[in-house]
């Protein structure tokens, strides 16, 4: 008797673990199903903040979208690592300013199918500052300012393009991305009149800078540039376009970058006679928001912030 019920027992038990496993499947592969299609969003991968920023204003929740480089690393002189590589061959697009300013990623993106690579600088319609003027420095040809997305102009440009890829990436989105893309642009036509007008009394003012990337924004917003103490690349100015510069008495104010030496930057600030400021053209105190937008309107306005204050905005 007592090993007829433990027969009885054990089959009880194997028949409920057989009906708990077939249960169990369809919730398995419904959980599956459910990752599966968050995992069909294209990665977009956005090689600098700016562009992580515009990119994420218009994708929104509607692609993944990674940063290549980590806030505070020069695009000049970053190296790929290993986690790098296997992220760009993961992408689905890639967005990145150039080879100029991003001499890392050439050999990379030279490899990519074409398509793949989104180059911000070779878009049609990008507008470019003229090179020269008060902070040439005579006889020595100046490097095209890449640091493009301080104008809004050329940000439009490139929400545009990448809406564009990533609706033929995944056509079932083109209606969200349109629309998500037009907001940004509303956005961006309010943020960019209210500097407009904020900037307008210091239109034609000159100020200098520790490195030479702020052409864009000085070009769209009527700021003169005087001289600058690093070139585009990042690399020290000659000694003759310094000496031209120190030698100025109509510079009101000296901008700096975060990642500069403030304390030498503020002596060469007190020697012009000049006001001096730090500002973030790369955004790295920015948080990018996932899917409301607002991030690149907000390091616009921070920009503008930081030059108005330095510039000497008259009172209200």
């Amino acid at each position: 008797m007592l090993l007829h019920y433990i027969f009885g027992w054990l089959r009880r038990f194997q028949r409920a673990a057989l009906m708990g496993a077939l249960l169990w499947v369809p919730v398995g592969l419904a959980v599956s199903d459910s990752g599966a299609s968050h995992s069909e969003r294209p990665l977009l991968l956005a090689t600098i903040k700016p562009l992580t920023l515009i990119a994420r204003d218009v994708a929104g929740d509607l692609a993944e979208v990674r940063q290549l480089l980590p806030d505070g690393a020069s695009p000049h002189e970053y190296a790929l690592r290993v986690s790098d590589r296997r992220l760009l061959d993961r992408a689905d697009i890639v967005l990145w300013v150039g080879p100029v300013l991003e001499p890392y990623l050439n050999s990379a993106v030279a490899g990519m199918a074409p398509g793949r690579a989104l180059t911000a600088a070779d878009l049609p319609g990008i507008a470019w500052p003229e090179r020269g003027g008060d902070s040439a420095e005579a006889g020595v040809e100046q490097a095209r300012d890449e640091h493009l997305w301080l104008d809004p102009r050329n940000a439009r440009i490139i929400a545009r393009a990448l809406a564009q890829a990533l609706a033929k990436r995944s056509p079932d989105t083109a209606a969200a991305l349109s629309e998500r893309l037009r907001r940004f642009e509303a956005e961006l036509d309010v943020v960019e009149a209210t500097i407009q007008t904020r900037l307008a009394p210091l239109r034609g003012t000159f100020f200098a800078s520790d490195h030479d990337g702020f052409g864009h924004f000085a070009n769209r917003f009527g700021l003169r540039s005087a001289g600058y103490l690093r070139d585009v690349s990042g690399h020290a100015a000659g000694a003759r376009s310094v000496a031209a510069l120190m030698g100025r008495t109509d510079v009101r104010c000296l901008v700096a970058e975060p990642d500069s030496r403030p304390e030498r930057l503020q002596r060469v600030a007190a020697e012009l006679g000049a006001r001096f400021a730090v500002v973030d053209a790369l955004g790295m105190s920015i948080a990018p928001a996932p899917v409301v937008g607002g991030g690149y309107a907000h390091l616009l306005q921070t920009v503008a912030d930081g030059f108005a204050i330095c510039l000497g905005e008259p009172a209200p």
